[in-house]
């Protein structure tokens, strides 16, 4: 392919319009025929949790039942994705679709999620020119974000909090760039992914050490203790998981 076909790739317009062709390829794929499917159990079990007031619903109360006697138990997700659930289907009702569209919604938001946190790097010079593009395509076609997008359980949540915290910490570190709402943003964004999935802490050392590496070149104490902050948060969410 000449240079002469290559260069419009590059234009910002261009970029734009093939992300958006992406972001809604991605939502009528993981919309399509979305509350067809009655709930299967887990997805009930959500919707248990969405239906609970405010504290029940924090704490993670469940009653498992066989028809015959209930056992009341706390469910091993936190909070975050059921208390997007229960907002919705307060507003909307509780159909199929309505218990599964913050998923159908995070899975489409996966793709311009990594394409911005791909662009980051990009700019950093960790990754080629036209990773934002292939990761938004992969993002958007992926079989597997296309069954738990359809599915009313926190997993593709979990993911895209995954790439959105790690954008906003990329940003927060950005020399000479960055504000203090940037690291608010990867407060907020990093809080709603620890209240999404307990297994969000495995995450943390490699935050840590982009922290570490990023603040070592100016600071190391500061770099200490950046990485410490994060192996803190992680300690806690840990012990709150176990």
């Amino acid at each position: 392919m000449s240079l002469s076909l290559i260069q419009p790739l590059r234009s910002p317009a261009l970029q734009r319009l093939l992300l958006l062709a992406l972001i809604l390829l991605g939502f009528g794929r993981v919309t399509w025929r979305l509350g067809v499917q009655n709930f299967w159990w887990d997805e009930s079990l959500s919707l248990q949790r969405a239906e609970q007031p405010l504290w029940p619903l924090l704490r993670g109360e469940l009653v498992l039942t066989d028809g015959f006697s209930d056992l009341p138990t706390i469910d091993q997700h936190p909070f975050f994705s059921f208390l997007l659930q229960g907002v919705l289907i307060r507003l909307a009702g509780e159909d199929e679709y309505v218990v599964r569209f913050p998923a159908a919604a995070a899975a489409t938001l996966l793709a311009p999620a990594l394409w911005a946190l791909a662009r980051r790097l990009t700019k950093q010079g960790a990754l080629p020119e036209g990773a934002p593009g292939w990761a938004a395509l992969l993002a958007a076609i992926n079989p597997f974000y296309l069954w738990y997008g359809q599915e009313g359980r926190p997993y593709s949540l979990w993911a895209l909090l995954a790439a959105l915290s790690t954008y906003w910490l990329l940003r927060s570190l950005a020399r000479g760039s960055s504000r203090w709402w940037d690291w608010a943003g990867y407060a907020v964004t990093l809080f709603a992914f620890l209240c999404t999935h307990y297994l969000a802490v495995f995450l943390l050392p490699l935050h840590g050490l982009i922290i570490f590496h990023r603040l070592a070149e100016r600071n190391l104490r500061r770099a200490i203790m950046g990485a410490g902050a994060i192996a803190l948060v992680g300690g806690a969410a840990a012990l709150v998981a176990m």
